[in-house]
């Protein structure tokens, strides 16, 4: 069964659905530059996850499979690692391949929606730039498809 919650800023107040995103901005692990207004238009979804995480292990294929699905309506995914050195990080990929765009939790303000969360985690951001729902923990392919309708992705 999968729970949600709203994440919650370091010390703020929780946030509610449609709020606006504060501007945000992402360096993935192979340099591409990401931030929201680059990517208005289009739904992404964040996740927070660590590669010694099983539960983060066993939604890849979940995630892969809802990037495959809705690539073509906009969904982009940003995987954002939970503070791991790069080396284990890029080592990790090398047998776990994902399409989900790769950053390190330094190289983006994204992940101060994290500080007060395990791993997995996801927020969801709509095509206005707005955030349109969470999910904290594992819920695997159901959970997420269930987690995009949020932003109306896979209705």
């Amino acid at each position: 069964m999968h729970r949600r919650r709203w994440l919650t800023l370091a010390a703020a107040a929780p946030l509610a659905a449609k709020t606006r995103m504060s501007r945000w901005q992402a360096k993935t692990i192979d340099g591409e530059q990401l931030d929201g207004a680059a990517l208005k238009g289009q739904v992404v979804l964040v996740q927070h996850w660590a590669t010694w995480c099983g539960y983060c292990r066993k939604d890849e294929p979940a995630i892969e499979r809802i990037l495959s699905d809705h690539a073509k309506d906009g969904l982009v995914v940003i995987a954002i690692n939970a503070n791991e050195p790069r080396a284990i990080v890029k080592s990790y990929l090398k047998s776990h391949q994902r399409t989900a765009k790769i950053v390190l939790s330094p190289d983006t303000n994204l992940s101060r929606l994290f500080d007060d969360t395990g791993v997995p985690a996801y927020i969801l951001i709509d095509r206005e730039g707005n955030l349109a729902g969470t999910q904290a923990g594992s819920g695997g392919l159901m959970a997420l498809r269930e987690l995009l309708k949020d932003a109306d992705l896979g209705k």
